[in-house]
């Protein structure tokens, strides 16, 4: 997958302010504030910082959704899944690419993981080393500062064929 991805470095994933408000260009001044809260929270998880991370959802009500992972969706089911991402993929991090609003407590972000398989199994597989760069977008509902809802999609088939969990070879084109 990282041929689909600009070449980057792991300084790239902590975002200065210059790089920060290129992301938010256009938004509203509420909008800038919740999408900097998110990429604040990229932040805490780059680091481990699970207490930190807390700070950010209003983790009572906070729900998630994704249809690759059912299973997650109070903030206490969710978030074993980054921390559990931590330790199996390190060095683990997260970043921001780009950035949408709607109203006052809405965005829209696209964001990329970026990890190694070298901590532990994943779905079977012990570690290869591979790369893991995953791109997907979150919608993202805020209720004053806290987050209490995210619904994500990532591109899961392409995670799963770098990790070799599976193979899936493509035609050059499917319609032959």
């Amino acid at each position: 997958m990282a041929g689909r991805i600009p070449p980057f470095t792991i300084e790239d994933f902590k975002l200065s302010a210059e790089k920060r408000a290129e992301i938010c260009d256009g938004l509203t001044d509420r909008q800038t504030f919740m999408v900097n809260q998110w990429m604040d929270l990229h932040d805490k998880l780059n680091v481990g910082d699970w207490g930190g991370f807390d700070e950010f959802m209003d983790t009572e009500k906070m729900t998630y959704d994704n249809p690759n992972r059912p299973d997650l969706g109070t903030f206490e089911e969710w978030n074993t899944s980054p921390r559990a991402l931590f330790t199996t993929f390190p060095p683990s991090v997260y970043r921001t690419l780009k950035a949408w609003g709607k109203g006052d407590d809405e965005i829209c972000v696209l964001c990329h993981h970026h990890g190694k398989h070298t901590g532990g199994p994943y779905m079977g597989v012990q570690p290869t080393g591979n790369q893991l760069d995953v791109l997907w977008f979150s919608w993202i509902k805020f209720e004053g500062d806290k987050i209490i809802h995210i619904y994500s999609i990532s591109d899961v088939l392409s995670m799963l064929i770098d990790l070799e969990v599976m193979k899936a070879p493509q035609p050059v084109d499917p319609y032959k």
